[in-house]
């Protein structure tokens, strides 16, 4: 007996000893997927894969009641739309962003010119500005569908048709999705698993597979990984993992983003499983009848012990209460059944900084009424449950209804941050800079709208400058009013003065090959021609026909010599070329208008008479036209505008784009002839690689033009800074803004409102230090123009 206990004993030892060799417990075990693709799919388990999407903020917490509503509404009947096969987790992800890498993205690279003094300066107020929000944390909102399938195939093909209905209802909310690849979705796991080392992830799994012999994992996994009762040790880093233990039946949508508004790096992960409708109600009815049971029993038992009237506790009416309310909204309100867990995961480089963050999160769950606990024992699992892989094996869910469900809120507030942006202020919702590259919308086209003293050309300044320094993009400025003299001269730009008395000539007929664009360059300039000619001597009723074809015959005539040449600019004519061209013919009509345009050619206002003697090719150019006098005013708007046509023509053969700001620019519709120019370069000039962008106070008079109102609705980038109130109302119905969001435009400050980008409004602030050398050449103010260093004051 005792020889076999002793051989049974060994026996167990041996199979322990056995057993412990095969329970190796590495950190590459700890994350939670079994295989990854090419095309972002997930294998999480034998038979279940999983898929993730990133979605596009919207302003939520900034929009009016009725539209908050209304996007509560959609956001239901989006959480309604799926079915019990496929299990859904959204995550908030406050994303650590490495700051070397940040730094790139925002500040300008040295170039070691004659601007790099600029540059410095301009670099030391963003590194500044860097320090304040929430710059090194990123918010990213995940979708993550997760679904059984045989193969991935099979889940692959699921997944497509998910997306199409998931897209579908973003776009209702305004918001859009995009889907993530094996190497965006890994690099997600990465750098939480790699805390600190963000930016880091930029090897090819399968490459590294193949070549080294390793998987995915050993990328992924940190350097060592601990599971303790109530926190993880991950590498060097400290990580724990909470979850919405609690929370009242009365809940406010601002409850998921007061949850994550943290400038630490976390992790918020709603999971949400729905339930086969059937089997809601059957659910809902079972637990109905028998708490009907058991309210009768209450009845007998408080009858038998003499009480007057049936005794029923306060708990149990209060849950009948409630199940038949739950019954009336899953059989009449199309309300569906989830099951929702909600788990918070937070990384910290101490232990005291574990336990403030997570007092923090806490003081954050008390403001909504709501009890946050720690995962005791189950924190590999609620580290699994927190990284968005759809996976979940947590039993704390609790089962709400659609509207319930729809209470958790994960949008907040839009941010604008693009590749290669130009930087334009904070966002005054989040504190979070704000970066918009205009040559990435569908329309680059643009307008800075103000009252003055609002600051919209200070930013346009800024918006010229960013250009200046971080690329080798040419500017073009018209300026009615002579505000950009200073700016211009300081960068080493070319000032044109145009007016009657001036010495500076730009000649109307200059032209090149690539004028006409896919058209004969001659076709087109001979168009822009008959609109001169229709400015200086068509009169009330414009040209007739027999004028256009002695005025076409005589450009022919014209340019004869310069074509032959092959568009060499040496043989460029003049006005006055063009004028004897005119008196040389027999045509009374030609004499008529030979005689109307000598004033023009050879009299007293003979400034576009002449070769243009300026440097229009230097990368920055103003053209002054405050002293353009009233009988050349649409001719040299004209001339001016022509000739900006000819540069950015040459410029897009050499491959740079063209900025065009125009000051005050409500001031040229007044002319049909100058609105219908506009018109068309807003409408042409993005494929020619040219950016216009008008700067006015007044909207009022234009949106009484046709073209003018289809100019602004077709752009995709507008600043509106401090309104008035007929521009207010205007701006309202034109790009459907909201009254709160109205209200950053109301009796601002200089330097504050919203900004406007292919859809999205965000609101801004921008300010700008006075004791430094680009406040001083941006300033209009008379008082600062001369102003000696001094305390650094924030204005605009």
């Amino acid at each position: 007996m005792m020889k076999w206990k002793e051989s049974k004993q060994r026996a167990v030892q041996h199979k322990t000893k056995k057993s412990t060799k095969k329970k190796i417990y590495t950190a590459q075990k700890s994350i939670p997927y079994m295989e990854s693709f090419e095309d972002g799919i997930l294998q999480i388990g034998k038979e279940q894969y999983s898929k993730t999407f990133l979605c596009r903020d919207i302003d939520y917490q900034t929009a009016q009641q009725e539209e908050q509503e209304s996007l509560f509404l959609k956001h239901c009947a989006f959480l309604n739309g799926f079915d019990a096969a496929v299990d859904v987790q959204i995550t908030i992800n406050n994303k650590s962003i490495n700051k070397v890498t940040l730094e790139q993205e925002i500040l300008l690279a040295d170039r070691n010119d004659k601007l790099q003094n600029y540059r410095e300066e301009y670099n030391g107020v963003l590194r500044k500005k860097m320090t304040a929000g929430k710059n090194n944390i990123r918010k990213e909102i995940y979708m993550t569908c997760s679904s059984q399938a045989e193969k991935q195939e099979k889940a692959r093909d699921y997944f497509t048709r998910l997306e199409a209905e998931m897209s579908g209802s973003l776009k209702k909310m305004g918001s859009q999705m995009w889907d993530l690849d094996e190497q965006q979705r890994l690099e997600i796991l990465h750098d939480v698993y790699r805390n600190g080392k963000e930016g880091e992830f930029g090897l090819n799994p399968a490459v590294v597979q193949k070549r080294r012999g390793i998987s995915s994992k050993d990328i992924i996994a940190p350097d060592g990984i601990e599971f303790k009762r109530d926190h993880i040790l991950l590498g060097d880093k400290y990580a724990q993992v909470l979850f919405l233990k609690d929370f009242p039946s009365y809940l406010t949508d601002r409850v998921l983003a007061d949850l994550t508004d943290h400038r630490f790096n976390m992790m918020l992960s709603m999971h949400i499983k729905p339930m086969n409708p059937e089997n809601a109600l059957k659910l809902v009815r079972k637990k109905l009848v028998g708490m009907e049971a058991n309210k009768m029993q209450k009845q007998k038992k408080s009858l038998m012990a003499g009480y007057m009237e049936a005794f029923i506790p306060y708990h149990l009416r209060n849950a009948l209460k409630e199940a038949q309310e739950l019954l009336d909204d899953i059989v009449s309100k199309d309300q569906k059944l989830f099951f929702v867990s909600i788990v918070m995961l937070h990384i910290a480089d101490t232990q005291e900084q574990l336990k403030q963050q997570r007092e923090a999160i806490e003081a954050a769950a008390r403001r909504n009424l709501c009890q946050i606990g720690v995962l005791n024992y189950q924190q590999e699992d609620g580290l699994t449950a927190a990284l968005p892989v759809g996976k979940n094996n947590l039993e704390i869910s609790r089962c709400l209804t659609t509207e319930s469900t729809g209470v958790f809120m994960p949008y907040s507030s839009q941010e604008l941050w693009h590749k290669d942006g130009i930087h334009y202020g904070i966002n005054a919702v989040s504190g979070n800079l704000i970066h918009c590259n205009r040559k990435l919308l569908k329309t680059p086209s643009g307008f800075f709208f103000g009252t003055p003293g609002s600051g919209k050309s200070f930013l346009a300044k800024l918006e010229m400058i960013h250009v200046l320094l971080n690329t080798d993009d040419d500017i073009i400025i018209i300026d009615p009013e002579r505000e950009y003299t200073k700016l211009v001269q300081n960068f080493g730009g070319e000032v044109v003065l145009i007016s009657a008395a001036s010495k500076n000539y730009i000649n109307p007929m200059d032209l090149n090959e690539n004028y006409g664009d896919d058209e004969d360059p001659l076709l087109l300039k001979s168009d822009f021609v008959l609109s001169l000619c229709e400015v200086l001597v068509g009169g009330r009723d414009g040209l007739s026909p027999g004028q256009k074809s002695i005025i076409d015959r005589c450009m022919r005539l014209t340019y004869m010599e310069m074509i032959q040449h092959d568009y060499d600019s040496a043989y460029t004519p003049t006005l006055e070329d063009f004028y004897c061209k005119m008196k040389e013919q027999k045509e009374e009509e030609a004499q008529d208008m030979a005689t109307a345009l000598e004033l023009y050619a050879q009299g007293n206002l003979k400034v576009f008479s002449h070769k243009t003697n300026v440097n229009v090719n230097n990368r920055l150019v103003c053209y002054d036209t405050k002293d353009l006098g009233k009988q050349l005013k649409s001719m040299g708007m004209l001339i001016v505008l022509d000739a900006i046509w000819n540069r950015v023509a040459a410029n897009r053969e050499k491959g740079k784009r063209t900025w065009l700001y125009v000051d005050e620019m409500y001031i040229f519709f007044s002319s049909e002839y100058l609105a219908i120019f506009f018109d068309e370069v807003y409408r042409r000039f993005r494929k020619w690689g040219g950016i216009p962008t008008g700067i006015t106070q007044n909207i009022a008079p234009m949106m009484k033009s046709t073209i003018a109102q289809t100019m602004i609705s077709n752009s995709e980038f507008i600043v509106m800074l401090n309104q008035a109130a007929s521009d207010r109302e205007a701006l309202s119905e034109l790009l459907k803004i909201s009254d709160s969001q109205l209200s950053y435009v109301t009796n601002s400050d200089p330097g504050e409102g919203l900004l406007y980008t292919g859809g999205s409004i965000v609101p801004f602030i921008n300010k700008f230090p006075k004791n430094t050398q680009l406040y001083r050449m941006m300033t209009t103010k008379v008082e600062e123009v001369n102003q000696p260093d001094t305390e650094q004051v924030w204005t605009v």
